[in-house]
């Protein structure tokens, strides 16, 4: 399948989260491992009901330029100020061209 490389119109963010303070308490600060150009896609939304709270599931895919760095299920991706956690990493037709990053975001109701 052709991709215009034009549609890779969005900014993103790829993070590797960071270890814990030698305590083993508070957020660890996540470590940039990339920042680039990617093309978006919500690819399902639903309002599900988890323990009496109403949660709002997002399913996105990021296509991105092929990078030697790994890119690895443990990340994440920002965008927009909302963090996506990757699912699944896919070398895009086998070509070492792109990577298709699925993600999904559960957040409460309303803050996506």
């Amino acid at each position: 399948m052709y991709v215009n490389a034009g549609e890779l119109d969005k900014r993103i963010a790829i993070y590797r989260k960071g270890p814990l303070d030698p305590d083993g308490y508070g957020e660890p600060d996540p470590e940039l491992v990339r920042r680039c150009w990617a093309k978006f896609s919500r690819t399902s939304g639903r309002e599900i009901v988890r323990a009496n709270a109403d949660f709002g599931e997002v399913k996105v895919r990021f296509l991105i330029r092929w990078t030697r760095k790994p890119i690895e299920r443990k990340m994440f991706v920002r965008y927009k100020e909302i963090d996506y956690e990757i699912v699944y990493v896919n070398d895009y037709e086998d070509r070492r061209e792109y990577l298709e990053l699925w993600c999904e975001v559960l957040s409460r109701k309303g803050a996506v």
